[in-house]
């Protein structure tokens, strides 16, 4: 509305001050919506989600143009366990027009990860592919695939993908691919497919010619259909290539040798073992072991002794020597490790495993956490 006031003849127009009055009171939309943004920004860092969730809703409610509040909606409501209202969140922003390049994959991003949130590893692929044709196979949106075939047990499509990534980058690591065809190999096992799941440990074999679970989990194979010396075979293999951690495979032989009866074939590789390797107490008990089975104690109880020398707290020959010497009658002299034992109480924890980067614990060796899905991080 203008009043027309008449000053010396003239008309000048001129805004009426109530005009004025109500401009300035009409909300800054996009100032107030930038105040709430930047306020569960905050919280954000400090670690206030529902006090975050609350300043993005009110941003967005000023400004619906807001897109990455949207999306940090989305995001706090998987944090909080509701994946299924995540994902309404972010799907609707999929079909907004003018998105950036950015925006599109930053939503795509969020959606992936709220599949994987509730297991539906599928559809996180799928999106994981939309993906992919958005930013031209870039090697992080590689490697968000690889960790959703590695998640979702497919082994194949992430030993190509993982080998794919690696060329990108110019390398070479044939001992990670060679871990990836044992995943494979393992599954097909569980799915009773013995033979194919061999297949995958030979070839990760020739991947890497000391990838110690191939050597294991192919003897194993060969032990469930009671191929005996094809898994010695194997385990023969494995102790020699890989001598610092052959301890991994002495229960499995002596097992099949005791089984077999064929004493003197063990003690020689043991024997053989323990000549090029002294310092390992793991070869050193076996042979220990080996002779106590033979009947030849003092022969046992000298592998023993010459442990402490090399070890004076070596738990592992105390034990051993507390049950010899009691069995040869010197009663007084294994009561005194006996004694020493019950003083140094051994923690179970030691005859575990435990991941390097989560700590999760595991009664026997993994090459790829099933927690945190690091690689090689127990041994």
């Amino acid at each position: 509305m203008a009043t027309l006031i008449y000053i010396g003849g003239g008309i000048v127009i001129i805004t009426v001050l109530v005009i004025i009055y109500f401009l300035l009171r009409i909300p800054k939309k996009q100032k107030d919506a930038t105040v709430e943004y930047t306020t569960a920004l905050n919280y954000l860092i400090i670690g206030e989600k529902n006090k975050a969730l609350e300043k993005l809703r009110e941003s967005v409610r000023l400004d619906t143009d807001n897109i990455d509040a949207y999306i940090k909606i989305g995001d706090i409501l998987r944090e909080q366990g509701a994946g299924d209202r995540a994902i309404k969140v972010h799907r609707g922003l999929t079909v907004r027009r003018n998105l950036t390049s950015g925006q599109k994959a930053d939503i795509l991003k969020s959606l992936i990860k709220d599949y994987q949130a509730i297991d539906k590893y599928d559809r996180a692929i799928l999106v994981c592919q939309k993906l992919l044709e958005l930013i031209h196979n870039e090697v992080w949106g590689q490697e968000i695939m690889l960790k959703l075939y590695e998640e979702s047990g497919d082994w194949d499509r992430a030993f190509d993908t993982r080998k794919k990534i690696q060329k990108t980058r110019g390398e070479k690591d044939g001992q990670l691919l060679a871990l990836y065809k044992v995943e494979s190999g393992l599954k097909r096992i569980e799915d009773g497919r013995e033979r194919d799941g061999r297949i995958k440990f030979r070839e990760a074999i020739k991947l890497d010619k000391k990838c110690p679970p191939a050597y294991l989990y192919l003897s194993d194979s060969y032990i469930r259909e009671n191929r005996y010396r094809d898994a010695l075979i194997e385990l023969k293999k494995f102790v020699t290539l890989v001598p610092q951690l052959s301890y991994l495979g002495f229960t499995r032989i002596k097992d099949i040798l005791f089984r077999e009866g064929t004493f003197s074939e063990i003690e020689s590789i043991f024997q053989s073992l323990h000549t090029e390797h002294p310092e390992n107490e793991s070869i050193r008990f076996s042979l220990a072991d080996i002779y106590e089975r033979k009947g030849q104690l003092e022969r046992a109880i000298e592998l023993c002794h010459e442990a402490l020398e090399r070890n004076p707290d070596s738990q592992q020959a105390k034990r051993y020597l507390a049950k010899f010497l009691a069995r040869t009658g010197k009663n007084d002299e294994a009561l005194q490790y006996a004694l020493d034992l019950i003083e140094n109480l051994i923690d179970k924890e030691n005859d575990q495993f435990t991941c390097n980067t989560c700590g999760f614990i595991s009664n026997e060796p993994k090459w790829h956490c099933p927690q945190c899905y690091e690689w090689n991080s127990f041994l």
